[in-house]
């Protein structure tokens, strides 16, 4: 079996995109696991934190599924969404195109570099649910807003709040990559705390208007970003700074930075504007066998100049944080 596909990333989170759009691949449940947990494995060939399915919709432009690298599909991620918005975008030759996910449906469009040479789009959340329900999150209270968890740490104080996909956010001076990683650990493993897992964050503010943010993925682990988990965090940070309600925030992680602005109206609605990068690194096709293990890949194209500029941009972006 051939399977053509784009490898691409949104800060740095980087995914495999397969283009289902004209081509039926006729592809179970299970194969779309095998795939996920095969191509994204980073000892092999490629390696991804996901693969992103770009399918028809009968609502919207497109639709994206998205499996995790250890074969699990979370509701939505923001970073991927910008990589399928881009890619939508260029196939339908549109500035603004909607795409359906699980469970919520996003704008999405074309909007000018967030740097130089650097494809940008911009995307609207309105999902945003401080309901512990929604995560969910077997807690006394209707929300979780600066209380610790126990199960987590005896000092941390976290904020649960999802975006259609669980997560929890705490501010920090400085933790330890071992103490992230227990932390995230055990948010996905004891199921009396949290029944379906949860993206916990870590957010370190750099100055008002800019944050630092560290994410422990469900069903990944670390990742150099994770697009809903800055929109988690930043949606926190403006509920404990109502002064920067629809200001712009600069929102640095270990792949790059993203712009957003959070707002809020009277009855507590929420809708963010997620401004970021969608950038492209190679394609290719790869050849896989009955079993889905990968034998080769072939047709290979790189993107010399999006990876160049972009290498640029991380080298700013770095700058800053340190």
């Amino acid at each position: 079996m051939k399977i053509d596909f784009i490898k691409c990333h949104g800060s740095g989170n980087d995914f495999i995109l397969i283009d289902e759009l004209n081509k039926s691949l006729n592809l179970t449940e299970e194969n779309r696991r095998s795939l996920a947990i095969e191509l994204c494995d980073r000892a092999g060939k490629i390696g991804a934190d996901g693969i992103l399915f770009v399918q028809n919709s009968s609502f919207c432009d497109g639709k994206m599924r998205i499996f995790n690298a250890d074969g699990t599909e979370p509701e939505m991620c923001g970073n991927g969404l910008r990589c399928v918005g881009r890619y939508l975008i260029d196939v339908l030759k549109k500035e603004f195109i909607t795409v359906e996910t699980m469970k919520a449906k996003y704008d999405v469009k074309a909007v000018p570099e967030i740097f130089d040479g650097v494809k940008t789009v911009e995307i609207e959340i309105d999902t945003v649910n401080f309901n512990v329900n929604s995560l969910p999150l077997n807690h006394s209270k209707d929300t979780l807003i600066n209380e610790k968890i126990p199960a987590l740490s005896d000092h941390l104080l976290f904020t649960a709040v999802s975006i259609t996909n669980p997560h929890v956010v705490t501010f920090i001076n400085q933790l330890s990559r071992d103490e992230i990683v227990r932390i995230g650990k055990e948010g996905n493993t004891n199921k009396s705390v949290f029944p379906q897992g949860v993206n916990v964050n870590f957010v370190r503010v750099l100055e008002e208007n800019s944050i630092y943010v560290t994410t422990y993925e469900r069903g990944v682990g670390i990742t150099k970003s994770c697009g809903t988990g800055m929109t988690a965090s930043s949606a926190a940070y403006c509920l404990n700074n109502p002064n920067l309600y629809g200001t712009e925030l600069n929102i640095y992680n270990d792949g790059g930075m993203i712009k957003i602005y959070v707002n809020k109206d009277d009855k507590n609605n929420y809708k963010i504007r997620f401004i970021g990068n969608g950038s492209y690194v190679y394609s290719s096709s790869a050849n896989l066998n009955d079993s889905f293990k990968l034998i080769s890949l072939t047709d290979n194209k790189d993107f010399e100049e999006e990876v160049a500029s972009y290498d640029k941009f991380l080298d700013y972006t770095k700058n800053v944080i340190e």
